[in-house]
C-alpha cells in the first residue's frame, strides 16, 4: 500500500502531477525545409508586379 496520492492516481480518481508527464521535444522538426530562390521570394512578396497610374482619367502602365 502506497501513499494516498498514488492510490488515488492508480484508481483513476486523480490525475498525475505534471512532473511525471514526459514532454515531447517539439522544437526540432525532422521534415526537410523547403528552400526558395530569391526570385520566388520576390514573386511572393509582389516586388515584380506591374504598377498602374491614372493619367487624365485613363489607367496606364507606369513603367
Amino acid at each position: 500500500m502506497g501513499t494516498l496520492q498514488t492510490e488515488l492516481i492508480e484508481k483513476g480518481l486523480k490525475r498525475p502531477l505534471r512532473q511525471g508527464i514526459v514532454k515531447k521535444n517539439t522544437s526540432t522538426s525532422k521534415q526537410n525545409k523547403e528552400r526558395f530562390s530569391r526570385r520566388e521570394i520576390e514573386d511572393l512578396m509582389g516586388c515584380n508586379r506591374q504598377v498602374y497610374k491614372r493619367v487624365g482619367g485613363a489607367v496606364r502602365n507606369k513603367r
